[in-house]
């Protein structure tokens, strides 16, 4: 039973679902449909819908051990697809003019990924923990409450990739850390705090 709790924990707490959903309410909610559109096709069309393909072929295909790319030597390739990615995107949102927070929002986004790939050398953080806190960090800066949900149901994400050993007690410690500190310097930066 708890094996199956956590399981479904992980699954619903999965960035490349928190992430898409939360790009698409807030844009939706607060842009024209154009505008909108437009973010959300450069943000979630751009970033997560290949990086899910490639996951998916990828661990069908057994070069990953699983779609959470759970082993920390294929995470290398996981971390060289997407950062360029990343990059791109933010540029794109800069050039475009687009709202600064949401340009300040990805970036900081981009720079939370390439520290992990550098803590990668080292630990396997949990990229499933240090995305959700730092989501949960930019919902704060919408709705505290919210934002506050998501931080705590990130402690029972962070219980969830343990349960399934996905991950350590460390590797989810070090990348809540790196959550943690990259979403109060985006806060910070935008002028929340």
């Amino acid at each position: 039973m708890k094996h199956k709790i956590a399981s479904f924990i992980s699954t619903i707490g999965h960035p490349l679902f928190t992430i898409p959903v939360f790009v698409a309410i807030v844009m939706f909610m607060n842009e024209e449909l154009k505008k909108a559109s437009f973010i959300s096709f450069v943000i979630i069309g751009c970033i997560f819908l290949p990086l899910v393909l490639r996951m998916y072929l990828k661990s069908k295909n057994g070069t990953y051990t699983n779609f959470d790319v759970s082993d920390r030597v294929q995470r290398k390739s996981l971390f060289s697809f997407i950062i360029p990615i990343l990059i791109v995107v933010t540029f794109i949102l800069f050039k475009t003019h687009q709202n600064t927070n949401l340009c300040l929002s990805v970036l900081f986004a981009t720079i939370l990924v390439a520290i992990s790939q550098i803590v990668n050398l080292f630990i396997k953080s949990s990229l499933h923990v240090s995305l959700n806190i730092y989501l949960s960090f930019l919902v704060m800066t919408l709705n505290f409450n919210a934002g506050i949900a998501l931080l705590l149901f990130t402690g029972l994400l962070g219980w969830s990739r343990i349960v399934l050993r996905r991950h350590t007690l460390k590797e989810v410690l070090t990348g809540g850390g790196v959550g943690l500190i990259i979403g109060l310097i985006m806060i910070y930066t935008e002028g929340y705090l």
